[in-house]
């Protein structure tokens, strides 16, 4: 439900009280604290970096505020493409006969449909304009835990498919979906899969409507959305044939949230040990803990331990074979502040195990927390990282 300010005044009166706490005492607060380079979280951090992620460890879809009254920013969903001037967007059909097992089979027993859902092109050109000689698209799946944010460009994450942008080579442009977020209880709704079978349509969107080639797509996902993208690109991979179109040429995962299950949950994990930097909170617990009961749906945590789509990066006993041999060439991003560095790391591994380390570029940004080029922009990694994806996808 979008909050209403007149519908819900016990709310707004919390908001109202979390709005001047925050401006009057913690970022005053905030600014003695960390003035000393001694008390930053990394000392190369500047005082700047310090209050931004700060400012989102309580704002944020994941934070303080969400955690106790829900989500409080209205943001673009499936259900609607906003009427906003000069953005490109369009309506994808959904592509039931894409759909096949297992995926299938965990869609029946969740109760999940394809459905119509929009999408938005980031860049100058449309979906008027067909792809041009040896020209790239950048296909992104967009985080938020799975249940928040949005791919619209106006955007907080818009940020990553425009930086993408500045490293491939002319002429590209980048196309996003805006796939089902899942609800927990009391009503819960879209669990897994209905965020692939959105996928699904997006990219058939691009291969047999706009006429690009499968080698031509970049598939990029951060955070959730570079879970997403893990199991989009085995379901090809894995089902690769004459209905499916065949994987895409590259494959970018930024922060991936990798293993939804409980393996890394142990003393000492970056689980643990970088909720003092990061500006995730604890996904062991609250409004975390809860969206990850309500994507894994009918599965359960135990089956997210063992599923090889849910957790690629699941180190847990019950773990079921999991194989990245077919998958395409991929560059992973993490930052050594962030709490899923562990099972990012796992992940790369594994990879690199299957598919060889000229298949697998790893990029670890020093003092960086999750998905830092949309929440630190300014972070000094940055230019750095664009530099090696440049080169990566030359």
């Amino acid at each position: 439900m979008v909050y209403d300010p007149l519908r819900q005044p016990l709310k707004t009166i919390y908001l109202f009280y979390e709005l001047v706490a925050t401006v009057f005492v913690r970022i005053p607060f905030w600014v003695v604290i960390y003035t000393p380079r001694a008390f930053r979280p990394r000392r190369s951090w500047t005082l700047k970096k310090c209050l931004t992620v700060n400012i989102w460890r309580v704002v944020s879809p994941f934070g303080d505020i969400a955690d106790r009254v829900g989500s409080i920013a209205p943001f673009p969903t499936h259900k609607a493409i906003p009427d906003t001037p000069g953005i490109k967007s369009v309506w994808l059909d959904p592509a039931p006969e894409l759909v096949v097992d297992p995926v299938k089979s965990w869609a029946d027993a969740a109760g999940v449909r394809p459905a119509r859902i929009p999408g938005y092109w980031h860049g100058s050109e449309g979906a008027d304009t067909p792809p041009r000689a040896h020209g790239k698209v950048i296909y992104y799946l967009h985080g938020g835990g799975f249940i928040s944010l949005s791919a619209h460009p106006r955007e907080v994450l818009a940020a990553i498919p425009r930086a993408l942008l500045s490293c491939c080579p002319s002429p590209a442009r980048a196309f996003a979906v805006e796939y089902r977020l899942t609800a927990g209880p009391p009503r819960p709704a879209h669990p897994f899969p209905a965020s692939l079978l959105d996928a699904l349509a997006g990219y058939r969107y691009l291969v047999s409507v706009v006429g690009f080639a499968p080698a031509d797509i970049v598939l990029v996902g951060d955070s959730a959305g570079g879970n997403l993208a893990l199991a989009f690109a085995r379901y090809l991979v894995e089902n690769r044939g004459d209905v499916l179109p065949a994987p895409p040429g590259a494959l970018i995962l930024l922060s991936p949230w990798t293993d939804l299950g409980t393996s890394h949950e142990i003393p000492g994990s970056s689980l643990v040990t970088a909720l003092s930097t990061d500006m995730l909170a604890d996904v062991r617990t609250g409004v975390f803990r809860r969206a990850r009961k309500a994507y894994v749906g009918p599965l359960g945590f135990d089956g997210a331990d063992a599923n090889r789509y849910l957790s690629p990066g699941s180190r847990h006993e019950r773990m079921e074979k999991v194989s990245f041999v077919g998958f395409p060439r991929t560059f992973i991003v993490a930052g050594d502040a962030e709490i899923f560095l562990d099972q990012i790391r796992t992940l790369r591994d594994k990879m690199v195990g299957d598919m060889g380390e000229h298949a697998v570029a790893y990029f670890e940004a020093a003092d960086a927390v999750h998905d830092f080029i949309a929440v630190t922009p300014d972070d000094p990694q940055i230019p750095h990282l664009l530099r090696k994806l440049k080169a990566w996808l030359a």
